[in-house]
């Protein structure tokens, strides 16, 4: 008994000391040198801008995850209960500033998304079932579905003021 708390207590610790420096790195990326508002993008520009996060949503989620038809050296490293989770949450959080480096979000969307990071890190400490879970979990699409609902829903500015100035000028 003493032994499981022990070894609790150090992946508790592990950890603790990956989510310190993977919000450290994330709390860094936080700069938003070449991301735009999506209410500057045309409705044609913001899903040319979303299908390659799309993908690479996809793709992460799905190299890491179980394959039972064809497993290949991610999966079995993503089986690994430490070692997969933290792969993943790294990934995750590499994810998540790309996202940040395309789009400027609003806090709500952030937190939202950091969230999804932390219960993937959550269910990565099931030492058994925690890679199955990751895979039904999915934290990147998860994040992308935030992301496009977000950058979709905002009204482009150049659109409307278009717009308005076409509609003005046959008016005239």
């Amino acid at each position: 008994m003493i032994l499981l708390q022990q070894l609790l207590s150090a992946i508790s610790a592990i950890y603790a000391t990956i989510l310190s420096t993977l919000y450290t790195l994330l709390a860094a990326s936080m700069a938003r040198q070449d991301a735009r508002d999506p209410a500057a993008y045309t409705a044609s520009e913001k899903k040319k801008t979303l299908y390659p996060l799309y993908r690479r949503a996809r793709h992460v989620d799905k190299k890491w995850a179980v394959t039972c038809s064809k497993p290949d050296e991610f999966t079995i490293l993503g089986m690994i209960p430490v070692f997969g989770g933290s792969m993943t949450t790294v990934l995750a959080i590499g994810y998540l500033r790309r996202i940040h480096s395309t789009f400027i979000l609003p806090d709500e969307i952030e937190e939202q998304m950091i969230h999804n990071i932390l219960i993937h890190v959550g269910v990565s400490l099931v030492p058994m079932a925690g890679w199955i879970l990751r895979r039904m979990f999915g934290v990147n699409k998860r994040n992308y579905m935030l992301l496009e609902k977000y950058v979709m829903s905002v009204e482009p500015k150049e659109e409307t003021s278009l717009a308005s100035s076409k509609t003005v000028s046959q008016h005239s």
